[in-house]
């Protein structure tokens, strides 16, 4: 469907609803203050209003002059490709040369390969790079206090000097009813 279809559909609607108004609303308003159903003078003034602005004449719609399109002689919609990238797909001799060339062109990002989107499912993700924020921490800060006040610097540390056995001399075994040494 044309652009055309939906203005000219538009302003019949449009049509219709002022010539329903200009039949109906006024008596309606005027048989509603007769039976004194409501306060309606301010209602009536109202409508009054609008009946005067639905009968102004509309002005008629300029049409648009139609624009040149100027061709260039370079109308291509993809960047050149590298020529290593080519090489692959040219100057190789080996079997598979084409699935080489297709998964180095793959491993680049669209926008790297066209000047601008071509498809519609390319406008989620078009310029990722450029608006991606840094990650922040989660969790408002508790991993990182977590992380820098519980877990170690290093690697796993030796036993403190307290844990260690005594280093030489006598040693006594000793209970609540003797003590004896060795």
């Amino acid at each position: 469907m044309s652009h055309a279809f939906y203005a000219d559909a538009w302003q019949k609607s449009k049509r219709r609803d002022r010539v329903w108004y200009q039949e109906n609303l006024m008596p309606a308003l005027l048989a509603a203050k007769e039976r004194r159903a409501r306060e309606i003078d301010a209602s009536i003034a109202l409508a009054e209003e609008l009946l005067r602005t639905l009968e102004e004449p509309v002005a008629k719609p300029q049409p648009v002059p139609t624009h040149d399109i100027i061709t260039s002689e370079d109308d291509s919609l993809m960047k050149p490709i590298e020529p290593e990238i080519l090489n692959l797909l040219y100057g190789c001799t080996e079997k598979g040369a084409a699935q080489q060339y297709l998964k180095a062109r793959n491993k680049k990002s669209p926008e790297d390969k066209f000047y601008f989107r071509l498809t519609t499912n390319w406008d989620y993700g078009w310029q990722q790079k450029q608006s991606r924020l840094k990650p922040r921490d989660v969790n408002r800060g508790r991993c990182a206090i977590l992380r820098d006040t519980f877990y170690r610097k290093s690697n796993v540390a030796p036993d403190p000097p307290h844990y260690s056995s005594p280093a030489g001399g006598e040693f006594s075994i000793c209970s609540e009813y003797s003590c004896n040494a060795n």
